[in-house]
C-alpha cells in the first residue's frame, strides 16, 4: 500500500517538481478557476475509505489533478471496496511522515541525548487514485449544486455569438472537470458556469479555448504540439493565453484576480522566451490574426513569421490574405 522510500530529499524534489509542472501548465494548485461539487464532509481531498481529509502540501497535490470528487483511495482500497481501478488509469502520489520502529540502545550508542529523544521519522508516500478512475464504488451523492454566481456578460457573449464559424461549445456536463478544445469534433469544452469562481475567470477560460480552436485545419490551419514541453505545444498556449487576454480587453473583463494568475502563468515562459526572443512576436502575430477571424474583422492578417507592419505600425498591404 504504502511506497517507502529512505531517501527524504528525493521525495521533496518529486512534490516540488510536480507543483512546479503545474505552475508551467498554468495551473496554480492552491487556486482553481473553477469549483468542484460540494459533497458531505467539506471541501478538503480526502480518503475514501476512512472521511479524513488530506493536510498541507497533499491538498496541493491533488488540487491540481483536475478531477470534480474530493474522494482517493489506493489501489488495494478499491478492490476491498469492491471495486477496481480502471486499465490504464494514472496514480497520484501524496506523501506524509512515518514513524520508524524504535531503535536499540546498541544503535544509539554515541549518540547525545538530545538525538535519542529525537522522534525517528521517515517522509514516505501512497500512490492514490480518485473514484472517478473507478468503477463499481458506491460514492456519496453531490449536495445541493452551488448557486449560480457567473453573470452572462453581454460584450463577451456579443464576441462569442457573432462569431459564425465557431466551433461547437459544450458547457452542459456537470460532471466535466476540465477545459480543453477538441481538434477531431471541432468542439469547445470547459466546466459547467456554476463551477467557476467568477464571470472574467468563465469567459478568459471560454476565450482560451476558442483561440485554440482558431487553428484548425478549415480555420487558421496552425500545428498543435503533442506534448506539454515540446516547441509547437508551448507556441500554441502562449497564443492562446495572448489571444484570451486580447479578448477580454475587447470584453472589458480584465480584473486585477485574473491577471494575477495570467502573471503567474506567464512565468513558465521566461526561459521560452531567453531562449527565443522571436517567440514573443511570432505568438502574439498568431494571437491576433485568431481574434481577427474570431472578430470577424474581414480578412485574417498574415504578418509573416516576424509580424512585420509598415511604417505607420499597420500590417503590410501585400501581405493580406484571406482566412481559410
Amino acid at each position: 500500500m504504502s511506497k517507502p522510500n529512505g531517501d527524504k530529499l528525493n521525495i521533496y524534489q518529486i512534490v516540488t517538481d510536480r507543483i512546479i509542472a503545474s505552475l508551467e501548465k498554468g495551473v496554480v494548485p492552491w487556486e482553481k478557476p473553477w469549483k468542484t461539487p460540494r459533497y458531505a464532509g467539506g471541501i478538503f481531498p480526502r480518503n475514501f475509505c476512512t472521511g479524513k481529509p488530506y493536510r498541507g502540501v497533499n491538498i496541493m497535490l491533488l488540487w491540481g489533478t483536475g478531477f470534480s470528487s474530493p474522494f482517493w483511495l489506493t489501489f488495494k482500497q478499491a478492490q476491498e471496496l469492491g471495486g477496481s481501478v480502471r486499465k490504464g488509469e494514472r496514480s497520484e502520489r501524496i506523501v506524509f511522515y512515518k514513524q520508524l520502529a524504535q531503535r536499540s540502545k546498541a544503535d544509539q550508542q554515541g549518540e547525545d541525548e538530545t538525538e535519542t529523544k529525537r522522534p525517528p521519522f521517515m517522509l514516505t508516500y501512497y500512490n492514490v487514485f480518485n473514484v472517478e478512475q473507478c468503477d463499481g464504488l458506491d460514492v456519496p451523492t453531490i449536495e445541493e449544486p452551488l448557486p449560480n454566481m457567473v453573470e452572462t456578460d453581454s460584450a463577451c457573449e456579443a464576441i462569442v455569438n457573432n462569431w459564425a464559424g465557431r466551433p461547437n461549445i459544450r458547457t452542459e456536463i456537470e460532471s466535466e472537470s476540465r477545459a480543453y478544445y477538441r481538434p477531431s469534433t471541432d468542439s469547445v469544452h470547459l466546466p459547467a458556469r456554476f463551477r467557476f469562481i467568477d464571470t472574467a475567470h468563465y469567459y478568459k477560460t471560454l476565450f482560451h479555448e476558442l483561440i485554440h480552436s482558431t487553428g484548425h485545419e478549415s480555420r487558421l490551419a496552425r500545428a498543435f504540439g503533442v506534448n506539454f514541453g515540446d516547441e509547437l505545444y508551448s507556441k500554441e498556449e502562449l497564443i492562446a493565453e495572448t489571444g484570451a487576454a486580447f479578448l477580454s480587453a475587447i470584453a472589458g473583463i480584465a480584473t486585477e484576480h485574473s491577471e494575477e494568475n495570467t502573471t503567474a502563468y506567464i512565468q513558465h515562459w521566461i526561459s521560452a522566451l531567453k531562449q527565443d526572443n522571436r517567440l514573443i512576436v511570432q505568438a502574439a502575430a498568431s494571437a491576433q490574426r485568431a481574434v481577427d477571424l474570431i472578430k470577424g474583422e474581414g480578412a485574417a492578417v498574415e504578418q509573416g513569421s516576424e509580424g512585420e507592419t509598415d511604417e505607420t505600425g499597420s500590417p503590410s498591404t501585400d501581405r493580406m490574405l484571406l482566412a481559410a
